[in-house]
């Protein structure tokens, strides 16, 4: 079961392709051997690979064999390769709604906090210094580097890990991001105050 799990684990998440996947199936002797005794084995090679819905019914199929954090890493993964390929705005925001859906925003388990942080931008992007644009190429980023940290994972367990270690780095990270957020603030109020001062200044002098 691991040998199986392990590869439609790499085509959900696109480490291999579809046609790889299907000449894996029809070449396997330990599916050969398991199809007859086990109904899911059969499933599998039963979809057919040529339509495009075939992806999405292999993971309706063999979702009982994979754990809540399994399917989690697999669903996260999905949805960032679909924000890289994304070109508009309105596509990127659907992916990371499904990546950020997933999280309790209560805890400190949440490795997708800068999703949901940057994601909040487009609401007030307006009145920001900086536009949609600039958001989607944030997300676009982010999306980027949690791809290339899994690309090293060779088994389900390591790219569990490497969730893990996101979750850790994001902790930190957040917590760099608001203290310079917060300064950059401190910044523009001091800026303001000084211009309010100058304006005063040349007043009284008129």
């Amino acid at each position: 079961m691991e040998a199986l799990k392990l590869k439609i684990f790499d085509v959900l998440t696109e480490k291999i392709a579809v046609s790889q996947f299907e000449n894996w199936l029809y070449s396997s002797e330990y599916i050969n051997q398991k199809i007859k005794a086990d109904s899911l084995f059969f499933n599998v090679i039963n979809i057919n690979y040529r339509e495009a819905k075939s992806i999405k019914e292999l993971k309706e199929i063999t979702a009982s064999i994979f754990t809540d954090e399994e399917l989690l890493v697999v669903k996260l993964l999905q949805n960032c390769i679909k924000i890289k390929n994304a070109e508009a705005s309105k596509n990127i925001k659907k992916s990371v709604v499904g990546i950020i859906s997933d999280f309790d925003y209560c805890t400190e388990l949440n490795p997708f906090w800068e999703f949901y942080d940057v994601y909040n931008s487009y609401e007030y992007f307006e009145d920001e210094y900086t536009s949609e644009k600039d958001i989607d190429i944030k997300l676009k980023g982010i999306a980027i580097s949690v791809i290339t940290k899994f690309e090293s994972a060779k088994s389900i367990e390591e790219s569990i890990e490497l969730l893990k270690q996101i979750e850790e780095n994001s902790t930190e990270q957040k917590n760099n991001l608001n203290s310079t957020d917060s300064s950059l603030k401190n910044t523009v109020n001091e800026k303001e105050y000084t211009f309010i001062q100058k304006i005063f200044a040349f007043f009284k002098k008129i």
